[in-house]
């Protein structure tokens, strides 16, 4: 289904790019009103690049809040806009490898901006079906690349200051004349990184080694920078089987939890039924805010308003 949907994809914008000319522009410089155009595949690396940035370009992201990037197709007007820009920030999520192959012979230069980054397994954390666990390449979950690796980078401050690093790179690079303003503004963004990451450390250690639940395991890098486990409520990447579903009920009971974690890129029933079984509550955890730092500290709050009720309840 992947592949089709990647597949009917590639042929849109293949189409898109025929109608825009956008492909064999000769223009080069792609600004608008004088500053350099950027697109991000992301929200997250969208706001990385625009904080980067700042005034010097205009950073655009292809990918809508809310939505999830696994099935995302991207539209007309983005890839019109993507193809006329100077530079696209990608993370290699399979949306965006379907966007940037017809531009790759372009002028538009395709930054991965994860180079450099530690990468964890995606390891689908408490489920039980092995097709979620990346054994072989191409194996289960679908997720970007195929390649066993957690594709949510982003969530690790330490690696977003690495990410945030390669797009200054590219955007001194691309426009030499205001480096050292670039610069300037990496360093101010990197000492917010440090920052939120001190705050999440230091807000859930309490908590330390707890388990939180939530319907996709998306919270690998999160996890491993809070001291916290995550276990997923979803079942290789499709809604809870009933039998999977009985398990990470016993599973959640065992550990006395009481709130359940819902992204807003997917259905919470498995998660309400969940939430209702355990007497509890969902809760929302978007990994995909475009507002990197202030979402990343909304989640340790979210989480440890969660932990307390938890403790309240067991009292």
């Amino acid at each position: 289904m992947l592949k089709k949907v990647l597949k009917l994809a590639c042929a849109g914008i293949c189409a898109a790019l025929a109608l825009s000319g956008c492909g064999d522009s000769d223009s080069g410089d792609a600004v608008e009103n004088g500053r350099i155009a950027v697109y991000s595949g992301l929200p997250p690396i969208d706001f990385l690049a625009a904080r980067v940035g700042a005034d010097r370009i205009e950073s655009h992201c292809v990918l809508p809040e809310g939505r999830s990037p696994h099935d995302y197709s991207p539209g007309p007007h983005d890839i019109r806009g993507a193809a006329s820009s100077r530079l696209f920030f990608t993370t290699g999520m399979n949306f965006e490898n379907a966007l940037v192959r017809p531009l790759a012979s372009g002028k538009i230069r395709i930054v991965d901006v994860t180079q450099g980054v530690h990468r964890i397994p995606f390891d689908g954390a408490g489920c039980t079906d092995p097709a979620h666990h990346h054994d072989e390449p191409g194996g289960g979950h679908g997720h970007e690349g195929d390649d066993g690796l957690d594709p949510h980078v982003w969530l690790s401050m330490e690696n977003a200051a690495v990410i945030a690093a390669n797009i200054c790179a590219a955007l001194c690079e691309a426009d030499p004349a205001h480096a050292d303003e670039y610069r300037r503004n990496l360093a101010a963004l990197q000492k917010e990184l440090a920052e939120t990451d001190g705050y999440v450390k230091k807000e859930l250690a309490p908590w330390s080694g707890r388990e939180f639940f939530v319907y996709h395991p998306a919270f690998g890098y999160f996890a491993r920078m809070s001291g916290l486990r995550q276990v997923a409520v979803e079942l290789g990447g499709r809604e809870a089987t009933p039998r999977h579903l009985a398990d990470v009920i016993r599973r959640a009971r065992e550990t006395g939890v009481r709130v359940v974690f819902v992204q807003p890129q997917f259905n919470p029933t498995s998660s309400r039924a969940l939430a209702d079984a355990l007497g509890g509550e969902v809760a929302g955890l978007d990994p995909l805010a475009h507002d990197l730092t202030g979402n990343v500290r909304g989640m340790a709050d979210a989480l440890k308003r969660g932990f307390q009720r938890e403790a309240a309840k067991q009292e």
